[in-house]
């Protein structure tokens, strides 16, 4: 029985490094926008807090901030390891599509990828559009997240009429309740 023969799978070349910095913006804006959620989320339910694009425009300028200087940080590590960081060990080499040049020259421009991200992320920092943009997405999506979690609650546990006299009397101790569980929820979530 003849199974055919062989092709290995096209090469790809390495992703130029600006298209590299362009994803590591996008996953660093939407890691920021879910801290930013998440910040809404317990400020509100579990602090009492109004909502504040200000002081939330400054959380999300501090993520980027410091996202920025973790990749400094890993820029600089990587020039102090000098060529050790760069090196092929046996396991990767047991992978017969990988090239070694190409392996090589991903690892070698690794520091030059961390300081172009890092100066990306400064400039994000930088630009009150783009922070205005993550605290509404993030207020959007702490909506949807509040929402959908009430709406699942309400679907689970039933609707009581309003003539029922226990409900208003219970009100506040199921909403100090919910806000417990969501707290949970997101801390569960957080870690």
């Amino acid at each position: 029985m003849s199974v055919g023969t062989y092709k290995p799978p096209p090469e790809e070349p390495i992703a130029p490094i600006s298209r590299v910095v362009d994803e590591g913006v996008l996953i660093t804006a939407s890691s920021v926008r879910m801290a930013i959620k998440n910040k809404l989320i317990v400020g509100a339910l579990r602090d009492d807090r109004k909502f504040d694009a200000e002081s939330l425009g400054e959380a999300a300028r501090q993520e980027f901030l410091a996202a920025a200087e973790e990749n400094a940080s890993t820029a600089e590590r990587l020039d102090r390891l000098g060529h050790h960081a760069y090196s092929v060990g046996d396991a990767d080499l047991a992978d017969p599509f990988i090239d070694e040049d190409d392996f090589d020259e991903e690892h070698r421009r690794r520091p030059q990828v961390h300081r172009a991200l890092a100066d990306a992320l400064r400039a994000e920092a930088d630009n009150p559009d783009r922070i205005r943009e993550v605290v509404e997405h993030a207020r959007d999506d702490a909506w949807e997240e509040i929402g959908r979690e009430l709406r699942s609650r309400l679907r689970n546990t039933g609707y009581v009429r309003d003539n029922d006299p226990k409900y208003e009397k219970l009100r506040a101790k199921r909403i100090s309740d919910f806000k417990k569980d969501v707290l949970a929820d997101l801390q569960i979530a957080g870690d």
